[in-house]
């Protein structure tokens, strides 16, 4: 969708620049330094990440894309400061990003995010999800943007997918209150409440940050189990060794035969 402009002015100098006038200009994190975000945002911005990354990881046809999770996003063509900072995006950048990146400019870095997520809060919520953001992520071409909001405070639903079809949102949801990206992942909420992504496809659900860390220390425990048994096991056999000595020594030797003497 092209981004909306004044005409331009001729002066004796030249013509000024194109002047932006639908797009707004937003500074996200702007006075709002003093309010940090709750532990619910926190782990389902960790699970959103990860799942969502390891999705992409798995498919040889996005090895391209790269995702990002509150990464500032520099969007606007006149006013170069001006910032967004998605919960997650998902880009194909214009080429290979340094790994200590503080910032994606559209245009300079790489095109627009292919997606972009937010996940609800008092913070995020001021910080205009619902609004400003849908009219910027439309107007740079942003495909799909999804609204989560695991409290159901701020979105009862928990979920929103925002679909752009023809420079217009559409908003989806499936049949089971979870979203679907045309990535081939989809958002629900987990038996536990939590965030799940999930392969729309194979139904494979992706390890959380949380299950990652048990699954770790559980198998740093069998490790340590198997070499125990082992240490354990290599021990009785060299005892069973030295007793096998021990008894040898302790036989007595074969009698000599006396010879018949004629």
């Amino acid at each position: 969708m092209a981004i909306a402009t004044k005409r331009r002015l001729g002066t004796s100098a030249g013509e000024l620049p194109v002047i932006a006038t639908d797009l707004p200009v937003m500074f996200e994190d702007e006075g709002q330094e003093e309010m940090g975000e709750n532990t619910l945002h926190t782990m389902t911005d960790l699970i959103l990440y990860t799942g969502v990354a390891a999705h992409l990881a798995s498919r040889p046809e996005f090895s391209k894309y790269r995702v990002f999770s509150n990464l500032n996003l520099m969007y606007h063509p006149i006013k170069r400061r001006a910032y967004v900072s998605p919960d997650l995006m998902v880009v194909v950048p214009a080429r290979k990003l340094r790994d200590n990146l503080r910032s994606y400019r559209v245009g300079a870095t790489g095109p627009a995010p292919r997606l972009t997520a937010e996940i609800l809060s008092e913070r995020s919520y001021q910080q205009q999800d619902f609004w400003n953001k849908p009219k910027i992520y439309a107007d740079l071409g942003v495909r799909e943007y999804m609204l989560i909001d695991m409290s159901g405070e701020f979105l009862p639903e928990f979920f929103l997918m925002k679909r752009l079809v023809r420079g217009a949102w559409k908003d989806e949801r499936d049949a089971d209150g979870g979203i679907t990206s045309r990535f081939g992942f989809r958002l629900i909420v987990d038996g536990d409440g939590q965030l799940r992504v999930v392969d729309a496809g194979t139904g494979r659900r992706y390890v959380r940050p949380d299950e990652a860390e048990a699954e770790a220390a559980a198998r740093q425990a069998e490790a340590a189990a198997r070499q125990a048994e082992a240490a354990a096991r290599m021990t009785a056999e060299q005892r069973v060794r030295e007793l096998e000595a021990e008894l040898a020594q302790l036989r007595p030797g074969p009698t000599p035969r006396r010879r018949n003497h004629t």
